[in-house]
């Protein structure tokens, strides 16, 4: 069995890991959007929306029950190899069935097959992904092996892009890099699987003991990628082309970017938050929670008002003139980011480990109609602010009820001081940020740079400084930690 790590080194893993993503993430994305046309990058985009819902019909909620249950097991070798057995079984059969339906939809649906060859590279992306066993590694904590995998393939797609993307045509070959060569690292899992757990060997399966739990899980997966992937495909349908689709995709993969700060993090805690609760250790539970929700709270609020003031200027720097349409759909998604990250945590840090999956279906069923209802509205008159109005209300009401169905863990580890401190902390910074950046260059185009960089800085040492001054524990914690690795060396 592979050997189990401290908390804080796969926190560093995973920390490495999103800072790679992101550094390729800032790279990629004004590379590609001033290479590709608005139009193209939606084609492309939407294309990969859709695959993504069709993913998540592939892995019924795998990717999360699988996490938690091979959790568990870690110890076990048998049983967690009978568990990988189990799941990769039904993700055989769900697989089989939704591919053959995506394969369907391609020829006889118009807006399918007027893009068809990135359609059928997505069906393949999809396929390794769905056979990527990710979750294993996830469940028996392997962040050093999930690090250096990423990290190469990251870099391979990013230098690909750079080498074989050069004109507006060239929209296929992205598609084919973001398809097949990002979803690549998914053969390794499998080649290496049998070296960590023997499931040949296995016969007393019985898939029937996770249907049930599946049911709940597959329901929030499914219903998860409607109102965030879903909004993409109506979006592109409804909207005359899809230049409306590549407006809304910049800002919906900017929030991609600022889900992988959060993640790098808090994506750790998911199978030790499990574990903890399996055997009983309750004081440990609690007390990675509240770590958990302080840097939820912290990193999310300082991106939605960073974002909520500065939204235009970044749009321009990353992208050009070209997207400038895109700039108030970013500012939603800020808030989006917020609101979906606390979702996130409250759904996988608490409803996931103590066996509340039903609750979490439930909660994300009530953004399905909703989302639908609210796209088919607004997305043929409004476009991509259209489109981020209605993931933004779904969102709203989803992480509502999650709230309401966790309120007794909430009320024991939620201060609403320190709430307020946040809240505090970033109002300080924000207007030290418009200070600074009215003092860099104000709003001429020339000086979009200026602005953003001067701005971020701004608002980082000012929402810092003052958060560590107003006591807040995710700021002492961090400064503390820092300062005491500074004095060792």
């Amino acid at each position: 069995m592979a050997k189990i790590r401290s908390v804080k080194f796969n926190a560093l893993m995973n920390t490495l890991l999103t800072a790679s993503n992101m550094l390729v993430s800032l790279i990629t994305i004004p590379y590609v959007t001033r290479i590709l046309s608005v139009e193209r990058l939606g084609d492309v985009s939407f294309a990969q929306s859709v695959s993504t819902w069709v993913s998540a019909l592939c892995l019924v909620g795998i990717n999360v029950y699988g996490v938690r249950e091979c959790a568990k097991v870690r110890d076990d070798e048998h049983e967690l190899a009978r568990v990988v057995r189990e799941l990769l079984t039904i993700i055989t059969i769900t697989t089989a069935v939704s591919l053959a339906g995506y394969a369907i939809a391609i020829v006889t649906v118009p807006s399918f097959a007027s893009l068809a060859p990135l359609m059928w590279m997505f069906l393949v992306g999809t396929l390794m992904l769905s056979y990527g066993v990710e979750w294993f590694y996830q469940g028996i904590e392997q962040y050093s092996y999930i690090t250096a995998r990423s990290v190469v393939f990251k870099v391979a797609a990013l230098v690909a892009t750079i080498l074989l993307v050069r004109r507006p045509e060239d929209y296929l070959v992205y598609g084919g890099i973001l398809a097949l060569v990002t979803c690549g690292n998914n053969l390794l899992n499998l080649l290496r699987l049998n070296k960590l757990v023997d499931i040949r060997r296995v016969r007393d399966v019985n898939i029937r003991r996770h249907f049930r739990p599946l049911a709940a899980f597959g329901a929030q997966s499914i219903a998860q990628a409607v109102y965030l992937s879903f909004d993409s495909t109506l979006l592109g349908i409804l909207a005359s082309g899809n230049y409306q689709v590549g407006l809304y995709q910049l800002a919906t993969k900017l929030k991609a970017v600022m889900f992988q700060v959060l993640n790098a993090v808090l994506g750790v805690f998911i199978p030790r938050l499990s574990h903890h609760f399996a055997v009983g250790d309750d004081e440990a539970f609690g007390q990675l929670l509240r770590t958990g929700f302080g840097i939820t709270i912290n990193v999310c609020v300082a991106i939605a008002f960073y974002l909520g003031v500065f939204a235009g200027p970044v749009v321009l720097f990353i992208s050009g003139e070209s997207f400038a349409g895109a700039a108030q759909p970013v500012r939603i998604i800020g808030i989006v980011n917020l609101i979906s990250c606390l979702s996130y945590f409250i759904g996988l840090c608490i409803l996931t480990p103590l066996g509340r999956e039903r609750q979490l279906a439930m909660s994300n069923m009530v953004g399905v109609p909703l989302s639908v209802m609210l796209n088919f509205l607004l997305d043929s008159v409004y476009g991509a602010m259209g489109a981020a109005v209605a993931l933004l209300i779904s969102e709203i009401v989803i992480l509502t009820t999650q709230i309401w169905y966790s309120k007794d863990v909430l009320s024991r580890f939620v201060k609403y001081g320190d709430v307020l401190r946040v809240l505090a902390s970033n109002c300080v910074g924000i207007l030290f940020a418009i200070f600074v950046a009215w003092m860099a260059g104000g709003s001429a185009p020339s000086s979009t740079f200026a602005i953003v960089v001067s701005s971020f800085s701004a608002f980082f040492i000012g929402d810092a400084a003052t958060a560590y001054i107003l006591g807040d524990p995710t700021a002492r914690m961090i400064c503390d930690y820092a300062g005491k690795k500074f004095a060792r060396r």
